[in-house]
């Protein structure tokens, strides 16, 4: 299990439900910690990320008898449903037809996405106050071939988007259950298994062959390091003690018409790209426009609980 997806608590409501049940009052139920588990608490407790119920294991109060900790897993009735904090190992998508994979874009099951918009469109952006609200960006690309048939090396060709990391954030709770094609994929993958968390980064990411990927991290802070707007916005992520910092590393202009700013601090930012170094510890640069955005903040607790 990855130590980096574990399930800090499970929300304790008893009676509540997945299907019906009210979302917020859930995330203003108890918060349990494994260690803090009671074994009457068993069928009330559900994921801080995705709100289907989990289990501590072991179930007895106990440590494990080689003095692991316990720790929530997900149950199995719900692994149709994805989640940031499901620690598996991405499963590629297959399709037995070229019918069954247009139908499944057609019901918005599947994306294909061609490549992420390069530049800024030539349109009036009117974000809301906090930048919640981004505008829609995605217009239709080519026929792409592309090699999620059930058999080995069948592809089909489809439609495409050309989209942006902001499009992919828009209606993250909806589309964390949709299956996306990336540029230069083999697979079909479910968005939720697609997305690395800053914090599971290791130095040793440098020492191999990189290909570009979708990340997220919550901001610690950001400053623009010169004082023009083409000067580099330094914006500080949360990540894993021992890489030193991670940076990512853009124009302040460019920043600024992201809602990058000095006050986003606690944001979530999302960008799909290969990592380098930034003095001893790591960073990523030379972004495209629609390869960053931050995640609408109503969306915060399914991608990092706090």
């Amino acid at each position: 299990m990855s130590a980096k997806r574990k399930i800090a608590y499970a929300h304790h409501l008893p009676g509540w439900e997945y299907d019906g049940g009210s979302r917020e009052a859930l995330k203003a139920s108890r918060r349990v910690a494994p260690d803090e588990y009671e074994e009457e608490m068993v069928g009330n407790l559900f994921c801080p990320g995705c709100y289907t119920n989990v289990e501590r294991t072991p179930k007895e109060k106990d440590l494990f008898t080689n003095r692991r900790d316990p720790f929530y897993r997900h149950l199995r009735r719900w692994q149709h449903v994805a989640c940031v904090l499901r620690a598996k190992k991405p499963e590629g998508k297959r399709y037995d037809s070229w019918e069954e994979a247009k139908r499944a874009i057609d019901h918005e099951h599947l994306t294909i996405v061609k490549e992420f918009l390069q530049s800024k469109p030539e349109i009036e952006l009117t974000p809301g106050a906090d930048y919640d609200e981004t505008p829609v960006e995605d217009v239709s690309g080519p026929l792409s071939a592309v090699p999620i048939g059930r058999h080995q090396g069948e592809s089909f060709e489809l439609p495409s988007k050309i989209t942006t990391v902001a499009g992919i954030c828009r209606n993250f709770e909806v589309n964390k259950d949709k299956y996306f094609f990336l540029p230069g994929a083999q697979h079909a993958v479910k968005l939720a298994e697609l997305i690395t968390n800053v914090t599971e980064l290791t130095s040793d990411i440098l020492n191999t062959e990189q290909s570009p990927k979708l990340y997220f991290g919550r901001i610690k802070r950001s400053w623009n390091a010169g004082k023009y707007s083409f000067s580099t916005r330094m914006t500080r992520i949360e990540c894993d003690p021992a890489i030193g910092d991670f940076t990512v590393k853009l124009p302040d202009g460019f920043c600024g018409d992201k809602g990058i700013n000095d006050g986003s601090t606690g944001r979530i930012v999302m960008f799909y790209g290969v990592i380098t170094t930034n003095g001893s510890g790591l960073a990523v640069d030379k972004l495209a426009w629609g390869e960053v955005a931050l995640v609408p903040s109503k969306y915060n607790d399914l991608l990092m609980p706090e």
